[in-house]
């Protein structure tokens, strides 16, 4: 199995960090400082194993909460207070993942003081692994607090002023030894032994997810995967490839205020647009190791062929991008017209002759 810090659950946390507006990124070393948290406190290795994926996957909820651009902060507020219960959800779905993951991830937001989401529990109610991971996402939180961001130092003193209050004290103690008998260690990666997981299914739940936040977009990762395939089957490309890469498109869309894309795919306004999804697709997958080898066709699949050409894989990419918005009666001769220009020749061949258009 590919490392969980480089497969399909980093993949979903780096979605979440996107979602979240965070550094891509975040939720691994969320993830690896949890996992090493829980290490120090003696717990074993389904503890640890459960803490890691727990730290990953906190913000995966998130690709259940769409909130209008137009929404009041407190609306917002509301909304996003069910992303630790939808998370939980998502993961108790998942099989292969350690069973409690599911508790930590919905129960790490709440306090001591009853304060937190989404359930309000207070004191002993909250259950400890969850309140550990709170922890360990306030420190992290504070250090990339992108308006003041702290020293780990001063990180540290903020989660400490809120002993007794949100944090509960023993481990708040714990926390504070920890940092301290690790050094500047704590935040060195750290992975888990976990269960083998069948990606491709994940990957195809993780798109299909993104696709559906808006109604507008719902299924359009299948229909652009199964164009790719058409088409890289007439071309003697990687089939596979060509599939997984019209999915990862979708990537693009991962972001808290995302636009709405219902537009002409070929005008000047839509490629600027295409070209900040495509760029931010690339970026998520650049920031997954075993992602990585996509990104730079996901960031060439806003370009035009006319700029220098694109490889066809990327072309495959643009084109499916475009066809799957444009209406069906005139995307035969929108992309014969464009042939050359917008698209790479080749592609634009046989995508007509699939529709025995002339080319």
């Amino acid at each position: 199995m590919t490392a969980a810090s480089e497969g399909v659950l980093a993949l979903f946390s780096t979605v979440g960090d996107a979602l979240a507006n965070r550094p891509l990124g975040f939720g691994l070393r969320r993830a690896s400082l949890a996992a090493r948290f829980a290490s120090h406190r003696g717990l074993d290795d389904e503890a640890v194993a459960t803490a890691w994926v727990a730290g990953a996957l906190a913000d995966v909820g998130l690709l259940g909460i769409v909130v209008p651009p137009e929404a009041s902060d407190r609306l917002r507020l509301l909304a996003e207070a069910d992303a630790p219960l939808f998370g939980a959800r998502f993961v108790a779905s998942v099989a292969g993942l350690p069973p409690p993951t599911g508790d930590v991830i919905r129960w790490h937001r709440e306090y001591d003081d009853g304060t937190g989401i989404p359930d309000g529990l207070r004191w002993d109610g909250v259950p400890t692994e969850a309140a550990a991971l709170g922890i360990v996402h306030a420190f992290l939180a504070a250090i990339d607090d992108p308006r003041e961001p702290s020293s780990p130092g001063e990180a540290l003193y903020a989660v400490i002023a809120e002993s007794g209050r949100r944090y509960r004290v023993e481990l708040v103690r714990a926390f504070r030894e920890f940092i301290a008998a690790t050094g500047t260690s704590w935040s060195d990666p750290l992975v888990p032994a976990l269960a083998p997981l069948d990606e491709d299914p994940l990957v195809i739940d993780l798109t299909d997810r993104l696709d559906a936040r808006d109604s507008r977009t719902a299924g359009r990762s299948a229909r652009r995967a199964q164009l790719a395939d058409v088409l890289a089957r007439r071309l003697d490309l990687d089939v596979a490839q060509a599939v997984r890469l019209a999915r990862l498109v979708s990537l693009g869309r991962a972001a808290a205020d995302a636009d709405h894309d219902d537009f002409d795919p070929l005008s000047r306004f839509a490629r600027e647009r295409r070209t900040q999804e495509a760029r931010r697709a690339a970026a998520i997958a650049a920031a997954v190791p075993g992602f990585a080898a996509d990104a730079d066709h996901l960031a060439a699949s806003a370009a035009w062929y006319e700029d220098g050409g694109v490889e066809p894989l990327a072309g495959i990419l643009g084109l499916a991008i475009a066809v799957e918005v444009l209406p069906p009666i005139e995307a035969p001769r929108r992309v014969a017209a464009a042939a050359g220009s917008q698209f790479h020749p080749e592609v634009a061949r046989a995508y007509l002759a699939t529709l025995g258009a002339p080319t």
